[in-house]
C-alpha cells in the first residue's frame, strides 16, 4: 500500500490491483479500514475477466448440448388402432361436436407425445368426408433419472376431429371414410332434426368406444346438436364436503327445470358442483341474454364451526349461477 500526499487536506490511498476509478480519499487523521471498503455489486449476468483473457462459457455450452440431446430423437409412429368417441368441449358451439380418436394403449415414462395428426376433406361433391390419419410424434427423452426429472404418469395419445352438424347437413354428407394407411373403415352418417347419428359399417382400425354405442343392439353413436334447452346451475364456491345436490334441485324445481341425470354426449357427473337441467318452457334460459352467466339464487349449507360452546353447525349461503350448457365457471 502506498500513500500519496496530493493535497494538504487529503490523503490518497491507492492499490496496485485497482483502477484509477477505485482510488479512495481519506481526510488527515483517519485510517482506512478494509471493512469500510465500498463494494460494487456486478450487474446480473456480467462476468469480469483479467485483461488479455477470453471467456469460454463451457457450462452454458454443456447445458445447451444436453437440452438438445434430450429431445434429439423424435419418431413418427403410426396411430394404429384408435377408439372413437363423441365429445363436446366447452369452446364449441351447440351445433358443433368433436370426434375424438384415442390410441388403444396408454404410455408411461418421460417421453412426450404429440396429438394424432390427420387431414380431413370433403370429396365426391361433398357427400363423403375423408379422414386420413397420418401419425403422432414420439419425443424420446434422454434422461437417466425418470423418477426425478419428469412426470411418469400415464399418457394418452389422442386427436380431435371437429365436425359441424349444420355443415354436414348442408353438404348432405352420407359417409365418413377413415384411413390410416393400413386399414380403412367407413361410418354412415344420418342427419336428423336434432341429432347426427354415426353408424359404423366396419371397425377394423377405427372402433367406436363401447360406452358410446347406443340403440337396442348397440350399433351407432349419436350427438344431439339442437338441444338448446339444456342449462347448467353451478355452485363454484361449494366445498367437497358440502351436500348441495338436493338443495340445487329444489331451487331448480321452483323454476320448472327438469334435472338431467344421464346424457349421451355430456358427462353430467364430471363436476360435483355443476348440475344439468332442461328448460322445457324456455323461460329460464332467456334470462341469460348475451351474458355468459347470471346469478340464479342461493342455497344454504351447514359447515362445522368451533365456537365458545364447542363445535356447532353454522349456515353458510352459497351463490348459484345459471349458464348455458357449454359455459364453465
Amino acid at each position: 500500500m502506498k500513500i500519496l500526499n496530493l493535497f494538504p487536506a487529503l490523503l490518497l490511498l491507492s492499490f496496485p490491483a485497482m483502477a484509477q476509478e477505485s482510488q479512495i480519499f481519506l481526510t488527515p487523521g483517519t485510517e482506512y479500514n478494509l471493512s469500510n471498503r465500498p463494494t460494487l455489486a456486478p450487474a446480473q449476468d456480467q462476468i469480469f475477466l483479467t485483461p488479455g483473457t477470453e471467456y469460454d462459457n463451457r457450462g452454458a455450452v454443456v447445458q445447451q448440448v444436453l437440452r438438445q440431446r434430450s429431445f434429439a430423437t423424435t419418431n413418427k409412429e403410426p396411430a394404429g388402432t384408435v377408439y372413437l368417441s363423441i365429445v363436446h368441449p366447452d369452446y364449441l358451439e351447440p351445433h358443433q361436436f368433436g370426434l375424438q380418436m384415442t390410441k388403444a394403449n396408454t404410455t408411461t415414462g418421460c417421453d412426450s407425445y404429440s396429438p394424432i395428426e390427420y387431414e380431413a376433406k370433403y370429396v365426391e361433391e361433398g357427400q363423403y368426408m375423408e379422414v386420413n390419419v397420418k401419425h403422432f410424434r414420439h419425443n424420446i427423452s434422454a434422461t437417466r433419472h425418470p423418477h426425478f426429472d419428469c412426470d411418469t404418469k400415464s399418457k394418452v395419445v389422442s386427436g380431435l376431429i371437429v365436425l359441424d352438424a349444420k355443415e354436414l347437413k348442408r353438404r348432405n354428407v352420407k359417409k365418413i371414410r377413415f384411413n390410416n394407411g393400413q386399414a380403412r373403415d367407413t361410418y354412415s352418417v344420418s342427419i336428423m332434426d336434432k341429432a347426427v347419428r354415426l353408424t359404423p359399417d366396419s371397425m377394423i382400425a377405427f372402433k367406436a368406444s363401447d360406452s358410446q354405442l347406443k340403440g337396442l343392439d348397440k350399433t351407432y353413436m349419436q350427438y344431439d346438436y339442437a338441444d338448446n334447452s339444456i342449462i347448467k346451475l353451478q355452485v363454484p364456491m361449494a366445498e367437497k364436503h358440502d351436500d348441495i345436490a338436493q338443495l340445487v334441485r329444489n331451487l331448480a324445481y321452483e323454476n320448472a327445470l327438469e334435472p338431467i341425470f344421464q346424457h349421451n354426449t355430456i358427462d353430467v357427473t364430471a363436476d360435483p358442483n355443476v348440475f344439468y337441467f332442461r328448460d322445457n318452457l324456455g323461460q329460464v334460459i332467456e334470462k341469460i341474454g348475451n351474458e355468459n352467466y347470471i346469478e340464479f339464487g342461493t342455497v344454504n349449507v351447514k359447515r362445522p364451526y368451533d365456537g365458545p360452546y364447542g363445535r356447532m353447525a353454522l349456515p353458510v349461503p352459497l351463490k348459484v349461477f345459471l349458464t348455458r350448457s357449454n359455459v364453465t365457471l
